[in-house]
């Protein structure tokens, strides 16, 4: 991190110790008083349990449906899967409107609090279909809300014959949003907050930020199905919460929008007041919320409108807005002083217009996502950041799941090797981030057993999972008749729900009865991968180097050996130099533990250029040797297992020298055999 990026950093961070320091220390709290009307505790009342629905529902609800999975109720989240899976499409098709829960007395409470009152200018025609571009977004966009999805302003009266359809994130039902105006007979109305999550960012009170002049999706949308275009402003939802100073150019800014880009959903650090006090939490304000519904403009259809068609509508919806916005600002206190001007900075009141990553309406097939190879991407890091964090935490977290399985009816559950894991989607992702590739050399007889010995060991052995702990690299198709069992310290299998998850994986115990079971009693077309350097061989890598442990390394050459090279430059690791107080802490560390404690960064997970515990996107090529055939020998005396480790380590250099330019080295880099 550059000095001036560092400085910004730590100025951001003090702004905001200060903020919530003198929010929290020199505050006096203003406790509600206990004689208030019953009237008003049910609007406080119907408001928090809509403020809770939009944050903490949805997590709660999943949480509640894997929970119950464990529990003798777990047939009602299969029951519910299954009407999942087949009701998928419905919110495509308008979704199921539920007439009863519209029109709960709930949402005349919520109404009464704010107050929210939905004005109307025109008259629109029940015969033709309609978009609504709602402005602006605030925070929890309660206007929208509040008019749109119930009936409690009376948008039924006010429009006899049209529906409205709230359009949001498509992260909530994963489906399009256009189905309503494909409808026939007309009388749909959808509603979009067109300056979506980034508008959001933007919401503080007194200002009226709105992201329009790059927003041409649902200008769009309207003429390819002919839907006459309807704006709508909001004034008093930006008053709602205050925010955290989030200027442009600034850290937290940057870290916001940076995070919106990612998960598509925006993240503006707000507080109001709360539920039984009036000085802070996560309740919004009592402040009028007067939504104004514009004079509709006349749509032609036309499926493939040119540019400057588009451009055209586009200023003119901008303009019919600017209006709206100047005939009514008067009917809130805090707006009649302001002015919408369309500029390119931030005046008093403003309607914004920079680039958007994530345009709110572009193309609403997709909207709110990433595009296609960014989101494989994103896939590509967190399947590899999900392995890293089970390689460094799951043994731990299982451990306490373990004693309440026991309390449950699940407590007989056991794994096995399963063809369905070790072809999971997440491992071709996890195969695409660096990516990883298996190249064959030769053929394996499926009537003999083999041992693998893998070169070098790396951090974390990611080429070794991926060939041989998935089928991600196709082994069982380059390989046919041959079962590969990675194997891996013992002490992995000690750990309750972990031991299962790298079982269904074929992954086994690195130790003597577990590779002879596999080798003498489990039949042929057995591959054991052994990892050869171990933990000691970590301490040793480092990108560039190419280092195996292998000298003295000959308790796994038995009866069918295998070679292997991998390329390893994934992480970057502190290397202490022999003798040094902290390289002697290692290894007595690796002696207890039974893995070597490396000190290893990569990158970041939301900023490349950060450190952090996912693996940079480096190649990762592994190439399978020639097999050395080797004779059964019960007792195999000294010097044979000398001459067999010898011949491995020779076929090991040429293997290396062969396929090392073809791997991305040099001709002129070389193997060091410790």
């Amino acid at each position: 991190m550059d000095p001036l990026h560092f400085f910004d950093f730590f100025s951001t961070g003090c702004s905001l110790g200060f903020y919530f320091s003198s929010l929290m220390n020199n505050m006096k709290v203003d406790f509600a008083p206990l004689e208030i009307p019953l009237q008003r505790r049910l609007q406080t009342a119907a408001v928090a349990q809509w403020v809770f629905s939009f944050i903490g529902l949805a997590p709660l609800c999943i949480f509640i449906f894997l929970y119950l999975l464990f529990t003798r109720f777990w047939l009602i989240s299969v029951l519910y899967a299954v009407w999942l899976f087949y009701d998928y499409d419905t919110p495509a098709r308008g979704g199921q409107r539920v007439p009863f829960l519209c029109g709960l007395k709930m949402w005349d409470y919520m109404r009464d609090y704010f107050p929210v009152k939905l004005v109307k200018t025109a008259d629109l025609d029940p015969r033709h279909n309609y978009v609504l571009g709602f402005h602006p977004h605030g925070v929890l966009v309660a206007g929208a809300f509040t008019n749109f999805c119930t009936y409690a302003t009376g948008f039924r009266e006010l429009f006899p014959g049209l529906t409205s359809y709230l359009l949001m994130l498509p992260l909530w039902f994963r489906a399009p949003a256009s189905y309503p105006l494909r409808k026939r007979g007309g009388g749909n109305a959808v509603v979009i907050a067109v300056g979506g999550a980034p508008e959001a960012l933007d919401a503080h009170p007194g200002t009226y930020n709105v992201l329009l002049a790059q927003k041409k999706g649902f200008i769009k949308m309207a003429m390819v199905h002919g839907a006459h275009l309807v704006p709508v402003f909001s004034f008093g939802e930006n008053e709602l919460f205050d925010q955290v100073e989030n200027k442009r150019g600034t850290w937290l800014r940057w870290t916001q929008e940076r995070l919106q880009s990612i998960m598509g959903i925006s993240l503006p650090l707000f507080h109001a007041r709360g539920i039984f006090q009036y000085s802070f939490g996560v309740m919004p304000y009592r402040r009028p919320i007067h939504t104004v519904v514009g004079r509709p403009i006349q749509v032609q259809r036309n499926e493939k409108p040119a540019a400057e068609e588009l451009d055209a509508l586009h200023q003119l919806y901008m303009d019919e807005l600017s209006k709206l916005f100047d005939e009514h600002k008067k009917t809130t206190a805090w707006t009649r002083t302001h002015t919408c001007i369309f500029y390119e900075d931030h005046p008093r009141c403003v309607l914004w217009r920079p680039q958007s990553i994530l345009s709110a309406l572009q193309d609403l097939s997709v909207a709110f996502w990433p595009c296609r190879s960014k989101m494989e991407k994103h896939l590509q890091v967190i399947s590899v950041l999900q392995w890293v964090l089970s390689f460094l935490a799951l043994g731990a977290a299982c451990t306490v799941l373990l004693i309440y399985m026991f309390c449950t009816d699940c407590w007989l559950i056991a794994a096995m090797r399963s063809s369905w894991v070790r072809n999971w989607t997440v491992w071709t992702y996890f195969r695409d981030y660096f990516p990883v590739r298996l190249i064959k050399t030769h053929n394996l007889l499926p009537n003999r057993n083999y041992i693998f010995g893998y070169h070098p060991h790396g951090i974390f052995c990611f080429g070794a999972f991926c060939n041989f702990g998935t089928e991600a690299t196709g082994f069982s198709k380059k390989f046919p008749g041959i079962k590969p069992s990675l194997a891996t310290l013992a002490g992995n299998f000690r750990m309750p729900v972990l031991r299962d998850y790298l079982m269904s994986g074929g992954i086994c115990p690195v130790n003597k009865n577990s590779i002879e079971y596999l080798l003498s009693r489990n039949g042929t077309g057995n591959a054991v991968v052994i990892v050869v350097g171990g933990a000691a061989e970590s301490l040793q890598c480092a990108p560039g180097v190419n280092s195996v442990t292998l000298k003295n390394r000959k308790g796994f050459v038995r009866p069918g050996s295998r070679v292997f090279l991998r390329k390893n430059d994934v992480y970057k690791q502190v290397i202490f130099e022999e003798g040094t107080s902290w390289r002697y802490l290692q290894k007595k560390l690796q002696k207890i533990l039974g893995f070597a404690p490396c000190l290893f960064h990569g990158c970041g997970l939301f900023f490349g250029d950060s450190c952090g515990i996912v693996p940079y996107g480096k190649p990762i090529t592994t190439i399978v040797g020639e097999p050395i055939t080797v004779p059964k020998i019960e007792d195999p005396t000294d010097e044979m297992v000398d001459l067999y480790h010898t011949m491995y380590i020779k076929s090991l250099q040429c293997l290396f020298d062969k396929y090392k330019t073809r791997s991305g080295l040099k001709e002129s880099d070389v193997l060091y055999i410790q």
